[in-house]
């Protein structure tokens, strides 16, 4: 087995924003629609699976969406139908981020009541995850990290899954992965707090109060989990 594969995690997210077709429009005028992505043929074609919702307002909604750049209806089943889209005015797709740090999609759907993509995607490691992640942060997309785990061990998701990570700020997530990467937890201290603050730009005092309220959602939602856990044993 290759160092690639082993190496690998599985990581969940959601996206949204200008990089992610039909989420700041059609998905938000939509919100009882049921879509995935079906296939994707190149970067910027793909075929979506439509379900629970009139597709009248559907297609009007992909027709003045300005992500999508045309759109064909190729399966009518009454209740469901597949569409080939191309994307529209979008400078960078996030298919595209993924695909530069050879992170693969699984499975990319929108469920009713949410207007953000929901990613299983294979990364071959946890900095490229990481680096993704800046990257479409980076082009005023949302992204937020669910679960993250090894390749081949799906129990670590109960070890490694972090749900608390939905409960994150942007800027919380960003100040706790960039101190992690400098050294700031290690003992002693790789980086200071003023080190750490200068690479935001912000404050010493504001950066200790992101990281503290980082720390304890983090902290605080493995505790309810815990208990949680313990309450469904007895």
């Amino acid at each position: 087995m290759s160092d690639v594969l082993m190496g690998s995690v599985i990581a969940e997210l959601r996206v949204s924003g200008p990089s992610a077709i039909l989420t700041e429009d059609a998905l938000r005028e939509l919100p009882e629609a049921d879509v995935r992505i079906q296939y994707q043929g190149t970067s910027e074609k793909a075929g979506l699976v439509v379900q629970d919702c009139d597709f009248d307002d559907f297609e009007a909604a992909i027709q003045s969406d300005p992500s999508i750049g045309s759109y064909e209806c190729v399966a009518d089943f009454s209740d469901v139908r597949v569409y080939n889209i191309t994307a529209g005015s979008v400078s960078t797709l996030v298919s595209e981020f993924f695909a530069d740090r050879d992170i693969q999609i699984l499975k990319a759907t929108s469920p009713p009541g949410d207007s953000k993509w929901r990613l299983r995607t294979r990364c071959p490691s946890r900095e490229n995850l990481s680096e993704v992640i800046a990257e479409c942060r980076d082009a005023d997309n949302t992204v937020q990290l669910d679960t993250l785990y090894s390749e081949g061990n799906s129990s670590e998701t109960d070890v490694s899954g972090c749900p608390a990570m939905t409960r994150l700020t942007d800027e919380q997530y960003d100040a706790l992965v960039k101190a992690h990467e400098m050294g700031y937890f290690e003992i002693p201290r790789d980086t200071s707090l003023t080190q750490l603050s200068d690479t935001f730009d912000i404050g010493s005092q504001a950066m200790s109060e992101r990281l503290r309220r980082g720390v304890n959602t983090l902290i605080g939602a493995h505790i309810q989990r815990g208990q949680g856990t313990a309450e469904a044993k007895n």
